[in-house]
């Protein structure tokens, strides 16, 4: 792979079949007006011609370095090239995402006013290539510019993570202190795919002593979706994700404890709403997924969040009384509705995701 150049922010993109929308990916980055960066792209088994895009770029610019290993996730891309870099400060960009030419300026300026641990900018969530913009988040974090420390990080910022409030929980559009992903990582290590980020966010957010908020939108994120294709460990890494977060309730918000566990089993009896749709991606039979939605019904956290009151007061009383009821035909009724309810909607953000440029 050879050596970078040891810069100020070591910039980190995992690349798995990008194809050609890694030439804006990184031309955003190349287009920096801050100079002192590096860009590790980490080719993750790619079977299209990601490499050779990679490797013609790394060609051209010494700042760009290439790494390639046999697919292993996006966890372990990541992993590796915070192994690799050596900059005491790290972004993430996806492959197929594009960032504003002032976000690391922003980013590295923030840091420096306050010494945070974490730089936050808002994103952008676009459709495609078209620059059509679909959602951003809103007013309530970004506001103004402004540093959370200490207490005040655990009590703000922390719980949006629980109950799935609008803070970005992914790793795109921050800035981190090198050592803090380093030290971080422990909820991550048991999570396959589904809440990666938002779960090695909730270590580092409740390790960090300043985060530094942006409320410009310096970043842009295609918008398409993980569900768009099955995903077998979603159901368990939705049972793993919630049995983290009632360590971390037990562990910092004892206090708060019922508060925060009712809005943990919401987002538990959402996610259980998307492992029913996301049945209807697979090949599965239907008698196949009758199993396997009677295995989700009869889950002892399952059955934990249905009998919150609070929680189960947030959804159609016949979706609650299914679970409790082991109603698989209702459930895969109920799924496959969802899932046919989303195909249009499908269509349409795959159209935009081909207009690449």
């Amino acid at each position: 792979m050879g050596c970078l150049p040891v810069t100020k922010i070591g910039v980190i993109v995992p690349v798995y079949n990008a194809g050609r929308k890694l030439h804006r990916c990184i031309r955003s980055i190349q287009a920096q007006t801050y100079k002192d960066w590096s860009l590790l792209l980490i080719n993750d088994g790619s079977t299209d011609d990601s490499l050779r895009i990679c490797e013609a770029y790394s060609r051209e610019d010494s700042r760009i370095r290439v790494h390639s290993q046999p697919r292993s996730g996006s966890i372990a891309a990541r992993r590796k090239g915070i192994e690799l870099s050596d900059s005491p400060f790290l972004t993430f960009v996806d492959a197929d995402d594009w960032v504003d030419r002032s976000m690391l300026e922003r980013l590295s300026g923030a840091t420096a006013i306050s010494n945070a641990d974490i730089a936050v900018s808002n994103v952008y969530r676009v459709l495609g290539g078209s620059g059509w913009i679909r959602k951003s988040y809103g007013d309530h974090f970004f506001q103004e510019e402004k540093v959370i420390t200490g207490d005040e990080i655990r009590s703000e910022i922390v719980p949006a993570f629980l109950h799935g409030h609008p803070f970005p929980a992914q790793f795109h559009g921050k800035l981190y202190k090198r050592d803090l992903l380093l030290a971080s990582g422990g909820y991550l290590a048991r999570i396959q795919f589904f809440g990666d980020d938002l779960y090695c966010n909730v270590e580092m957010f409740l390790k960090a002593q300043a985060v530094h908020l942006l409320p410009e939108r310096l970043y842009y994120y295609r918008a398409g979706g993980f569900t768009s294709r099955y995903l077998p460990s979603l159901f368990t890494d939705m049972i793993n994700g919630y049995r983290i977060q009632k360590e971390v309730i037990a562990d910092y918000y004892y206090e708060e404890r019922n508060d925060h566990a009712s809005g943990t089993r919401v987002m538990l009896l959402h996610t259980l709403q998307t492992c029913l749709k996301n049945l209807f991606e697979s090949s599965y039979s239907k008698d196949e997924r009758l199993r396997i939605i009677r295995q989700y019904c009869e889950s002892p956290e399952v059955r934990e969040c249905i009998g919150d009151e609070s929680a189960a007061g947030h959804f159609a009383p016949s979706y609650i009384r299914a679970i409790q009821s082991s109603n698989c035909r209702f459930l895969y009724q109920l799924g496959k509705k969802d899932y046919l309810r989303s195909l249009p909607k499908k269509v349409l953000v795959n159209a935009f995701t081909k207009m690449t440029f």
